[in-house]
């Protein structure tokens, strides 16, 4: 008796993110669309910049970056995991790209994306098959990863415009790195929605166990998600170099903690089993829009550490207590 009950729950739960309402996803969506419009109110009174073309720009090239990041950090978290390696795989792979580019752009793109992929693949053996905690795998990979970024180069590696000239292309506000990010946003939404290993993953999010006795290879698509994580954080670093020229050793330090911020303010579960990964990046946005709106408010640097971290420990701490109230 006792076990029918449990096979019914874990069956229930191995089902409960595709059983979500319509009018609720429809309720939450606009929900943040309407957060970001009442910021954008508030922040065109406090500089009426805000508002401009230029500055409109300015923010979804700087979410790029951070976005891509995120699309990697979803895929972790949506499986019950999370990620602390992104941003220096993000440092890693642009140092490479940007010390490859003077003998083949292309080749440099190849091998930081493939870096990315190696330790992402480090950290999925990590922490199936050598069972480490996800913080503690990928805080060594990111120690790693950090440290090979300053064995590539020590300083900031410059790559003559004329190389990246192809590059720089931009229609209206969609430069490479926005139509990147936007690309890889509506190919994850895809494969989530649409394929199999995308409904496999909400299963192992939801509840790993049930997964596991519904005949989901658990093992094998954790790995094969570090890995994508690991490729979508080199693809973030090939795209930082395009926007700004240089790759950077320590660049993204503390990015890692923003892209988790910025998926559970687009209502991602941090335990896993559910989000939608366009919510996720409407959240890369409203958290973008926040940082954007102190620099225009010219608040010192310092405060505005200060106001992310609160905004991390508010976002996730809400999301806790809404998990316990489940």
């Amino acid at each position: 008796m006792n076990s029918t009950l449990l096979n019914k729950k874990e069956t229930l739960s191995l089902h409960r993110p595709l059983g979500e309402s319509m009018l609720k996803k429809l309720f939450s969506a606009w929900a943040l669309v309407l957060i970001w419009i009442a910021m954008a109110i508030v922040a065109s009174i406090i500089s009426p910049v805000f508002l401009t073309s230029i500055n409109i720009t300015n923010i979804l090239n700087q979410a790029s970056i951070l976005g891509i990041l995120a699309c990697a950090q979803f895929l972790v978290v949506l499986i019950g995991g999370f990620d602390l390696s992104v941003a220096a795989i993000l440092a890693l792979s642009s140092v490479i790209f940007a010390s490859a580019v003077p003998v083949s752009t292309g080749l440099g793109m190849m091998l930081g994306c493939l870096a990315g992929a190696a330790l992402g693949l480090l950290s999925g053996i990590a922490v199936t098959w050598g069972r480490v905690p996800p913080m503690i795998a990928t805080l060594s990979v990111m120690g790693i990863a950090r440290g090979m970024a300053f064995v590539v180069s020590e300083k900031s590696v410059a790559v003559p415009m004329a190389k990246l000239a192809s590059y720089k292309f931009s229609f209206s506000v969609l430069s490479l790195p926005v139509l990147t990010w936007l690309i890889a946003a509506v190919v994850l939404y895809w494969m989530l929605s649409s394929l199999r290993f995308g409904r496999n993953l909400y299963a192992i999010g939801g509840n790993e166990r049930a997964a596991g006795l519904a005949g989901i290879g658990v093992r094998t698509h954790k790995i094969i998600v570090y890995t994508l994580a690991g490729a979508l954080s080199g693809l973030a670093g090939l795209m930082l170099v395009v926007r700004t020229s240089s790759g950077v050793p320590h660049v993204g330090q503390g990015w890692e903690l923003d892209s988790i911020a910025a998926i559970v303010i687009g209502g991602a579960r941090l335990f896993g089993g559910e989000g939608n990964i366009l919510k996720a990046m409407m959240g890369v946005i409203i958290y973008q829009t926040i940082a954007n709106v102190m620099n225009l408010a010219s608040l010192d640097p310092f405060y505005q550490d200060i106001v992310k971290a609160l905004v991390i420990i508010i976002v996730v701490g809400a999301t806790v207590m809404r998990a316990e109230k489940v």
